[in-house]
């Protein structure tokens, strides 16, 4: 993992609405270029804000930082979707994380993930297929709506040549052949008897993070195997369960 650097100065570069809740937000450093591993989140500090954790998307390169931002209707992710600008200056620490020791699991990888979390998961998935092209990669990826599951044809094109990508949403239609009614977690369910032998990487909201760890303990998966990444709003960090 690349060590973190504090500090930082950067602008707000690009901002782009992805799906009627989600805004891709592009950060460019000032300075020397970042370095990054798949799969890492930094500090970031906007305009008026508490800084907060935002992982990076699988486009993102050392010099220009993406992260896909969920509006929850207030704090943060509400300044992001209606006040943020373009050239607004901002401050960040970073990055940080370890989902990306995954990669150093020579067997098959199964990916999951819910609404942004998809951003840091495809980056671990991308650089597994870079890695080991004859690897086995599933991407198992979901949202509430249909209509937020965004970037699919940039998604899909990401995927390893031996890997897959199962859609899942809660209002998915049961007779679709492209996105499942439920969640990414029913679809692992419905796809695997056992994840002996397989790494597992999960990001998304901390309940499925959580439901996801049980779930594929349940499978046989090493508890060692699991790298996981859980996405806490301001909400969940003043609940009694909050990071």
């Amino acid at each position: 993992m690349p060590p973190p650097r504090f500090g930082l100065e950067g602008h707000v570069a690009a901002l782009e609405q992805v799906s009627p809740r989600v805004t891709s937000m592009r950060i460019a450093v000032d300075g020397p270029p970042l370095a990054i591993a798949p799969g890492q989140y930094v500090a970031l500090t906007l305009p008026e804000q508490e800084p907060r954790d935002y992982s990076l998307s699988w486009r993102s390169t050392p010099g220009l930082l993406e992260f896909f931002v969920h509006d929850h209707g207030s704090g943060a992710s509400r300044f992001i979707a209606e006040r943020l600008r373009v050239r607004d200056r901002v401050f960040l620490d970073g990055p940080f994380g370890t989902m990306g020791l995954s990669l150093a699991h020579p067997g098959p990888l199964l990916c999951i993930a819910s609404s942004t979390g998809i951003g840091p998961v495809m980056a671990i998935a991308e650089a597994a297929g870079e890695l080991h092209p004859a690897r086995e990669v599933q991407v198992y990826w979901g949202a509430t709506n249909a209509e937020d599951l965004f970037l699919i044809d940039d998604i899909a094109s990401a995927v390893p040549p031996e890997g897959s990508l199962i859609l899942s949403a809660e209002d998915g239609e049961p007779d679709s052949a492209v996105i499942r009614p439920g969640t990414p977690l029913d679809a692992v369910v419905m796809d695997h008897q056992s994840l002996e032998g397989w790494a597992v990487v999960a990001a998304g909201p901390p309940r499925m993070v959580e439901v996801a760890a049980l779930l594929v303990e349940s499978l046989g998966l090493p508890m060692e195997a699991f790298h996981a990444d859980a996405f806490f709003t301001q909400k969940d960090k003043q609940s009694p369960h909050g990071r």
